[in-house]
């Protein structure tokens, strides 16, 4: 049978008890087998969560169902004869930004092969998601734009071909250099984007490219 939520759950107090323990939305989500969207509408206050909700949250933060109730103290400190419980592991998310320019810097990899750019971001945003402060949004907001950058190439490739085609088709002048003009414009554009967000991040800012996965 679920338990129904504490009599006075506090959406606030989610939202405070995850950021106290480092962690992201995104990466609560993962580690309590709820939703992205679910949590958010809960910490916004949108929804009340069922039991079976509250539990697995509690359970991911290593705190009781107790402690999401506005009037008990954010995390009581236990006496110091009590034995403490270890901590989860993946709550020690610690800050490294260095390694959050590293995953963004490393979509530049397209310069050397088509595709790096969305391979390796995608092989240290899956090692370090668990371990670094922030890592699990910058990565997913970088391979949003890597790929939605790969997309829109295709595409651009695709209709110029289609244009060259119809120009041939009828006897028109065909721009040969066109593909050769898109492949540096796109590329120019990728770098661009790059180094402006690797700015934004060397100032603290984590508000980076407007799209992720």
């Amino acid at each position: 049978m679920a338990h129904s939520p504490p009599a006075m759950f506090s959406a606030a107090r989610i939202a405070a008890i995850r950021k106290s323990k480092g962690y992201s939305q995104e990466v609560l989500a993962e580690h309590s087998g709820v939703s992205l969207r679910t949590i958010q509408r809960v910490e916004q206050g949108d929804t009340v969560p069922r039991g079976h909700t509250l539990q697995a949250l509690a359970a991911a933060l290593g705190v009781s169902l107790e402690d999401f109730c506005s009037e008990p103290q954010l995390l009581p400190t236990p006496p110091s004869h009590a034995p403490r419980e270890p901590a989860p592991a993946a709550a020690a998310l610690r800050a490294d930004p260095q390694f959050l320019q590293l995953l963004n810097l490393s979509a530049l990899s397209l310069l050397i092969f088509p595709l790096l750019n969305v391979v390796v971001p995608l092989l240290l945003w899956r090692a370090r998601r668990h371990h670094i402060l922030h890592v699990a949004e910058v990565g997913s907001r970088v391979l949003g734009f890597q790929l939605l950058w790969q997309v829109g190439c295709f595409f651009a490739y695709l209709l110029l071909a289609f244009g060259n085609w119809v120009a041939a088709h009828y006897q028109r002048p065909v721009f040969a250099g066109g593909f050769v003009a898109l492949f540096v414009l796109s590329y120019v554009l990728n770098v661009t984007v790059v180094a402006y967000y690797a700015r934004r991040l060397r100032q603290g800012r984590l508000d980076v490219y407007p799209v992720g996965l």
